[in-house]
């Protein structure tokens, strides 16, 4: 089943270290990323933003991608259906080399209430202990 999961490991003052999990029909990656607790909070206000307009696209990342910085993630969440069924592309830096160069991208199938779920979590897992886990399919 499709999933997104967001796992607290570790927390450094401001700088928290997550793993990103994501899976498919076709493929299962992971990644483990730092991002700022500000941040953090900043990415879940935007997909709460993203609920209230889900007609248009929502990209989030977790870390820089470019540049001599520590693994990265990034989703974009696309359009809504009608029906609320919607799409997520992820972007899971694969963490293999030092040119950064390799990633994994596939599309991770959703719903409207899942992301809205999954927004309000992200806010807590700022503030949340180290072992927290949050994801698409968790209950709150």
């Amino acid at each position: 089943m499709d999933n997104i999961e967001f796992e607290k490991l570790g927390i450094d003052g401001d700088l928290i270290e997550l793993r990103i999990s994501a899976s498919s029909t076709f493929v299962s990656a992971y990644q483990n990323c730092y991002v700022e607790g500000s941040a953090l909070k900043e990415i879940a206000k935007k997909v709460l933003d993203y609920i209230a307009q889900y007609d248009s696209s929502c990209y989030l990342e977790f870390g820089e991608k470019e540049g001599n910085y520590t693994p990265a993630f990034s989703m974009r969440i696309l359009p809504a259906s009608v029906s609320g069924h919607l799409k997520i592309e992820v972007d899971i830096e694969i963490n293999d080399n030092n040119k950064r160069c390799h990633r994994c991208c596939f599309y991770v199938h959703s719903e409207l209430g899942l992301i809205e779920k999954l927004g309000i979590a992200l806010g807590r897992l700022a503030t949340g202990q180290n072992g927290t886990i949050v994801s698409l399919l968790s209950e709150m």
